[in-house]
């Protein structure tokens, strides 16, 4: 679910000719001074008409002069932060407006929903974050002091003080008045009436001077990069108070306790490698069973065993059987199977192939140890479906519990970690900064603040899923470390005061800390634009240097890149202006190819494009960026687990995969037979390719008619079938087809995505061989001096053993 934050940084704003509508906006900004001055949550659209009136005469004459108040008073609703009274039974145009009149003679009320409404009344903090959004999204800087002052929000020099003490009226109120924190309370000139606000501010700042938040210790303890890597591992997570926070339940979990508390006993195993999750599933389980709250942290470590009743069930829970000896492993197995209740073993993958083949010689003499890894191999290999248990499912022999194998390496932790990076955003430990010394100019909530501001979750995603695909799977554990690292640049709170120190003492016009930790700097494992050696420590950030991402795209993105307007081209979020005017600057220089990278970087992360116009070109930079030109569409097939493509979209689809193949197989593309060719071939191509052959035996083909293609909800991939015969479709072979099919030239296939295309071949010719009855007729391809492809057709007279030509 989005944030309320996200929820106001995604509101459709209509937008034409590069100007916004500024109706929503306005609307906004004066329901947000009512719930800042605490008035009702309902307001009546006589009074929200009066007030608007009045903001469009003085910062939007062009809406004032249209007289149309009532268009976002009803259009907002479609933003999921915005009530009507009685919205199902009033009359709409045929664009979806409310009629005016009715709003009038029936004094309708409407306003932010109740939840937003509680939430904001409760943390300022947060609705002047939004404010700031909305200010610097849609208005120029000269106006935000007077829009503030208009809807009765406090003007930018109060901010601070705002900040410090939420819910301060704009007149400031008397001192006896105020909800101040507690260290405040505590000087004893308040109690004596002698201290005024700015001396309180002051005296309340100075005392937390040495603030340390420890959220943002806890942060920098996941990754390795430091000296404190304690919260890295799920051992010390069971115990600490701000995992809960940041917990994204896995698929299976579900699936597990599930199995573990219904049906016949079983033994299932979690399985897969050191970071996977399986010591996490095992807690969440754990806790479940003894009925503890999900967000509560542990008093103590799980033990290697631990018993749990559910019911007249007994539940043992093996925390690592990794851990143990090689003897003890057997012996627990052998309780596991031969004792009464249910297990759940955690076990790395070696250890449990050794185990179990263990297992079997002592414990049944005679079974076919061999014959169990097999069947276990093959398990590993199942892609994790939900509702299909027995998919996983092992019966070994003379054993009665069944066998439940679940191997984590399967399951997409890319969704996983993208939902982790907005809960580490959104976590509660945040509001631990609130009365910092150096609050407003702090590098690690302006780093936050710049994430807020524009939804990259998607863009994050896509990064891991392009390294996934291309075998290069990474762990939750190193996902995460990586994330971690990202938010804070590896920067504890002593650092960031250092450097928002000296931004202060620039008046705010230079903000390195920022520049040093800025997310899409860190998390491509860069620091200003040059490789930050430390960062490549991670395991994420390493893999991620071998492709280089971020490099050129296209000569007129390059010079919107670097130009003075930095609106002409994508929208960046406000509190990046002042690093990316800088980089702009820079990236002007003789060498200031560096300086490109990293502005390249900032708009694949950060980038919207601002009009529909650019919405093409942005997405090839997208495509680019990633290097992997299908990977965006693949992303969308699999979320929406289906081929969301028209019938004449499918064609193109299929013939595109069949001209490859055709190139594949055969070495000559689709253009050039001289007719149009609707036939699949296989010839007797040498399999190394290292000669050019320029007539080929045919030895089978098809009619491409007889192709179809699909999705498989099982393993998450699309296809192209022939018969029984099922070519999967990974990235790595979607964007090779891609390429090939524009005439890109260079691009090669890794040996195991060939070999998925020489298996698909084989399985052709086995049918063809099925379906082919007459073995005295043969095609040859040969190709034309100008380069096209002839067809000849030869027949065989075995009676005269002769070769004739047809």
């Amino acid at each position: 679910m989005k944030s309320i934050f996200d929820q106001f940084s995604n509101i459709s704003v209509y937008k034409e000719n590069g100007e916004y509508f500024l109706h929503k906006p306005l609307l906004l900004l004066s329901y947000l001074g009512f719930c800042w001055n605490n008035r009702e949550r309902l307001i009546s659209y006589n009074e929200a008409d009066k007030e608007l009136t009045t903001l469009f005469d003085a910062f939007y004459p062009a809406g004032s002069e249209y007289n149309n108040t009532h268009y976002p008073f009803g259009k907002l609703e479609n933003d999921g932060i915005w009530e009507v009274e009685g919205s199902s039974t009033l009359k709409r145009t045929s664009v979806g407006h409310l009629i005016k009149s009715e709003l009038i003679n029936f004094s309708i009320r409407a306003g932010f929903t109740k939840e937003i409404y509680d939430t904001l009344s409760e943390n300022k903090y947060l609705l002047l974050d939004i404010v700031s959004l909305l200010l610097g999204r849609y208005f120029p800087p000269e106006k935000h002091q007077g829009l503030r002052a208009a809807v009765g929000l406090p003007d930018a020099g109060h901010t601070r003080a705002h900040d410090i003490l939420y819910g301060v009226k704009q007149d400031m109120g008397t001192i006896e008045e105020l909800p101040m924190p507690a260290e405040a309370k505590q000087d004893n000139r308040v109690n004596d009436g002698n201290l005024n606000l700015l001396d309180m501010i002051a005296t309340f700042r100075s005392k937390n001077k040495d603030q340390q938040n420890a959220y943002i210790s806890y942060l920098n303890s996941l990754h390795n990069l430091s000296a404190d890597g304690s919260n890295a591992l799920a051992e010390s997570q069971a115990l600490n108070p701000y995992f809960d926070e940041l917990y994204v339940a896995f698929p299976l979990v579900e699936t597990v306790k599930e199995a573990l508390t219904s049906g016949e006993e079983k033994v299932i195993v979690l399985t897969g490698h050191a970071g996977d999750g399986k010591s996490t599933v095992a807690l969440d389980v754990f806790k479940h069973l003894n009925g503890y709250v999900p967000k509560q942290p542990l008093q103590h470590k799980l033990k290697e065993l631990e018993e749990v009743r559910s019911g007249d069930r007994k539940i043992s829970i093996v925390k690592d059987m990794s851990e143990l000896g090689a003897k003890e492993r057997v012996s627990w197995l052998d309780s596991a199977f031969d004792k009464p209740g249910s297990w759940l073993i955690i076990s790395n993958t070696g250890p449990l192939l050794d185990s179990l083949s263990g297992y079997v010689r002592e414990y049944h003499n005679g079974a076919d140890s061999g014959w169990i890894e097999n069947e276990v191999l093959k398990k590993l290999d199942t892609p994790y479906q939900k509702t299909n248990l027995p998919t996983h499912t092992l019966q070994l022999p003379e054993v009665s519990k069944p066998l439940v194998i679940l191997n984590m390496t399967r399951l997409n932790n890319v969704d996983l970690g993208a939902q982790v990076l907005e809960k580490m955003l959104s976590h509660s430990g945040w509001s631990k900064c609130q009365g910092c010394d150096v609050e407003d100019s702090c590098p690690l909530r302006k780093n936050r603040q710049a994430l807020r501001q524009q939804d990259i979750t998607d863009r994050v995603r896509w990064v891991y899923q392009r390294l996934t695909a291309y075998e290069q799977r990474l762990t939750l554990r190193q996902i995460v470390a990586h994330l971690a690292y990202s938010v804070t640049g590896g920067l504890d709170c002593t650092q960031a005061r250092t450097s928002a120190y000296d931004t202060q003492a620039s008046n705010g016009e230079v903000n390195v800390g920022l520049e040093n930790i800025l997310f899409s700097e860190s998390f491509f494992g860069y620091k200003n634009g040059e490789v930050n050696k430390k960062a490549g420590t991670l395991k994420a950030i390493e893999l991620i240097h071998r492709l280089e991402f971020g490099s050129p795209f296209a000569v007129d993105f390059e010079r919107k890149l670097i130009a003075n307007d930095d609106t002409s081209w994508i929208d960046l979020p406000p509190a990046l202006t002042p690093v990316a005017k800088r980089w702009r600057n820079y990236s002007r220089e003789a060498t200031g190819i560096r300086w490109r990278f990293a502005l390249r970087r900032m708009a694949y992360l950060y980038g919207r494009p601002v009009s529909q116009h650019e919405q093409t070109g942005f997405e090839s930079f997208l495509d680019n960026f990633l290097q992997a030109p299908k990977l965006r569409q693949f992303d969308r097939w699999q979320r929406k687990g289906e081929l969301d493509l028209s019938s004449s979209e499918q064609r193109a689809f299929k013939n595109n995969i069949l001209d490859v193949l055709l190139e594949v197989y055969s070495g000559f593309n689709a253009g050039q037979f001289k007719d149009s060719n609707n036939r699949l071939y296989l010839t007797l191509r040498r399999p190394d390719k290292a000669v050019v052959q320029p007539a080929q035996m045919v030895i089978a083909s098809f009619n491409t008619n007889d192709f179809s293609v699909g999705y498989d909800i099982h393993q998450q991939l699309p296809f192209l079938r022939y018969r029984d015969a099922k070519l999967m479709l990974s990235l790595p072979l979607l964007d090779y087809i891609q390429t090939c099919s524009i005439g890109s030239i260079g691009n090669q296939l890794v040996p195991i995505h060939l070999a998925q295309l020489e298996w698909f071949r084989s399985k052709l010719l086995k049918i063809s061989e099925h379906e082919t009855t007459n073995n005295d007729e043969f095609i040859v391809l040969s190709a034309e001096v100008d380069g096209t492809v002839k067809t000849s057709h030869f027949y065989i007279d075995k009676s005269k053993n002769t070769l004739e030509f047809v």
